[in-house]
């Protein structure tokens, strides 16, 4: 699931559906004016998070609906602490963009 997620993020939007959650998956909604932020250049500052805290993180779009324009979902793999670690740090880049 971890590889098919890396992959089609390549090609456009994740769709993830409720088989993705082994229990080792959280959701981010990031408000669309603070998603090129939190991104990164190149998404420098994702895969510097997912470094940091041994996580995988990809913006996505749920059971394939439609896309909410206020919000982007971007979910994070891995062990909780990994996640919340992670979590944290999105949201504070979140606030820095726009409190």
């Amino acid at each position: 699931k971890y590889a098919e997620g890396v992959m089609a993020q390549r090609t456009g939007p994740v769709s993830i559906t409720d088989d993705y959650d082994d229990g080792d998956l959280s959701m981010l909604m990031v408000p669309q004016e603070a998603v090129g932020f939190v991104t990164g250049r190149a998404g420098n500052f994702l895969r510097t998070i997912e470094e940091e805290w041994c996580t995988l993180m990809f913006f996505c779009e749920v059971g394939g609906g439609s896309r909410n324009k206020e919000y982007e979902k971007l979910a994070i793999f891995g062990s909780t602490r990994a996640r919340r670690g992670a979590e944290l740090k999105g949201l504070s880049a979140v606030e820095t963009k726009g409190p």
